[in-house]
């Protein structure tokens, strides 16, 4: 499920700010971002890439592009990369368990420039042949007034219901029906400390909760829906996580 429209303005001056921040940083994360090249400085066509780990069964995973690896630290469950630049075209991505051979997933996509996109990974499914699962979504939002914030919600929870998210003291929920590997598009909320009720989309019953958010001006957000409802692991139960797209800081 996509979202829609980037405001022109706002994604020049990202790109902008991210291509300085490529520019400062060593040419070993410069080159395994744009992975056809050797060079430390490339000036044409790329997209953005961002990866959230969010499969509770996938250990720490080692990505790689067209064969050359991403990280070189560990991504691991509720993990996330920020954007970095991908060449554009046709890109053939593998994901694998750290240090190891085999590949938990393979899968080839195609890159459009100056375009944002964001890998969900979560848990393959019964019928899949794969080890693990990808969710992509393009990101895209429109530049937020000042005093406000932008906002989307994930559902990656396997075993959650269909669910609403209310924000404060609303009557009505700013997201409804939210089903497991549902992308919302971004919604502009005041930028304010927030407290977030995700329910039962059916039944109305409180899953969780989450107080005292703080919300910055003029940033994006997506609100992560996580983990199993039916888990002995406290570390892999249902929770939110709140990740900021933009700016990182």
């Amino acid at each position: 499920m996509l979202t829609q429209i980037m405001n022109r303005s706002l994604f020049k001056n990202w790109k902008k700010s991210l291509g300085l921040f490529f520019l400062a940083v060593s040419p070993l994360l410069i080159t395994s971002c744009l992975d056809d090249d050797d060079t430390d400085y490339y000036d044409g066509p790329v997209a953005y890439v961002a990866y959230y780990h969010g499969s509770p069964e996938t250990g720490s995973v080692s990505i790689y592009a067209d064969g050359r690896v991403y990280n070189t630290n560990n991504f691991e469950y509720t993990d996330y990369f920020n954007y970095g630049r991908y060449f554009t075209g046709e890109r053939t991505l593998s994901f694998k368990n750290r240090n190891a051979a085999n590949s938990l997933l393979d899968t080839t996509v195609t890159l459009t420039e100056n375009q944002a996109y964001s890998f969900f990974f979560i848990d393959a499914a019964e019928d899949d042949d794969s080890d693990m699962g990808t969710l992509i979504a393009e990101d895209n939002w429109n530049e937020p007034n000042e005093g406000n914030a932008m906002i989307r919600l994930v559902h990656l929870s396997p075993d959650a219901p269909e669910v609403n998210l209310t924000i404060n003291d609303s009557e009505t929920p700013l997201f409804s029906n939210g089903a497991y590997m549902d992308v919302t598009d971004f919604e502009e909320i005041p930028a304010e400390m927030s407290n977030f009720s995700l329910t039962d989309a059916n039944s109305g019953e409180v899953l969780l909760t989450a107080d005292d958010l703080n919300l910055r001006s003029q940033r994006v957000y997506t609100v992560v829906v996580r983990g199993y409802m039916d888990s002995s692991e406290t570390n892999k139960g249902l929770s939110l996580q709140v990740i900021r797209n933009y700016p990182n800081y």
